[in-house]
């Protein structure tokens, strides 16, 4: 109960412009949508694999393209096909990370796409998930990306803490 009261302290700090509820709340959403996604990274890597095949794969503008070449903003795709259980599916997400950037930085999506598993036989590792086999992704979360994920998750709550509680 006292949790609930403090909320609501909160909110009325927040809805008052002050900056104190407007930092809780930024807290409290920062928290729940990064600890959903490093839920979802970690159950994705228990995801099985099978081969497929790399139809394309590249750097493309996100959205239009700008008048300044380095305000152009750039995201990683990807178009794949593999088959699972006798049952054909074209994907093309290439990771749970998805990396919008501008031109000045679009060598990091490059490095995204180098992650991709190629094969011997000319094929890629396409992970997908077990109950519906037509979401896959290319390239799995390290762990390292999963405790990033989690520490940004956290770290607003702690600062948030040290900040107004202590």
């Amino acid at each position: 109960m006292e949790f609930i009261h403090y909320c609501s302290e909160m909110w009325q700090l927040a809805i008052a412009g002050e900056p104190q509820g407007i930092f809780f709340w930024a807290a409290i959403y920062t928290f729940v949508v990064c600890l959903y996604s490093t839920i979802f990274q970690c159950l994705t890597r228990r995801w099985p694999s099978t081969q497929g095949q790399l139809i394309d794969a590249g750097v493309n503008t996100f959205g239009g393209r700008n008048v300044y070449r380095a305000d152009t903003e750039y995201i990683s795709k990807a178009v794949y096909r593999y088959t699972v259980s006798d049952n054909d599916y074209e994907g093309k997400r290439v990771s749970p990370w998805v990396i919008v950037t501008n031109h000045n930085a679009k060598g990091i999506l490059n490095k995204q796409l180098s992650g991709i598993q190629r094969l011997p036989n000319g094929k890629v590792r396409v992970f997908y998930k077990p109950s519906n086999p037509k979401k896959s992704f290319l390239i799995l979360p390290s762990k390292i990306g999963i405790g990033f994920t989690f520490a940004t998750s956290v770290l607003p709550l702690i600062l948030f803490y040290v900040k107004y509680c202590t």
